[in-house]
């Protein structure tokens, strides 16, 4: 033999460019990928969401929290671009991109970025009840 690779061989190198073939995630093409931005997203603010929800059953009975990639221009709220607030239908608007890209984390990582997650859906029910943090869970804050 001179040494020369057969033809199949040949083609499927340069095919690859002699790199490893394609390699999906775990999920598989069909399934959402649960490390997501979506999906980080929605499983930090649910968990904060449904302790509001089992703590203070009566103030939220009837409010819907929802989420929306970003701001839509609709309700009022202290800071429009993370949430927003319409009394008249019971709903609370959390815009994730917005809250997601937020600037200005002390440590930027992923533990701080879901503190701020929840903070952001914590301050929207603070604002949305009409009371100040310290005052809906007392002792909450005391190590600030």
């Amino acid at each position: 033999m001179s040494g020369r690779q057969p033809h199949s061989d040949r083609r499927a190198a340069a095919r690859r460019h002699g790199r490893r073939p394609i390699r999906s995630s775990i999920t598989g093409p069909g399934l959402p990928d649960p490390g997501s931005r979506f999906a980080r997203f929605e499983a930090d603010a649910r968990g904060v969401v449904e302790m509001l929800q089992a703590l203070f059953p009566e103030e939220l009975e009837g409010v819907q929290i929802g989420f929306q990639t970003a701001p839509s221009g609709t309700g009022e709220s202290q800071f429009p671009l993370l949430y927003s607030i319409d009394r008249a239908s019971q709903t609370i608007i959390l815009y994730r991109m917005p809250i997601q890209r937020a600037r200005g984390l002390h440590i930027d990582d992923d533990e701080h970025r879901r503190y701020f997650v929840e903070h952001c859906v914590y301050r929207s029910v603070c604002e949305y009840l009409g009371k100040e943090p310290w005052e809906l869970l007392p002792g909450r804050f005391d190590h600030y």
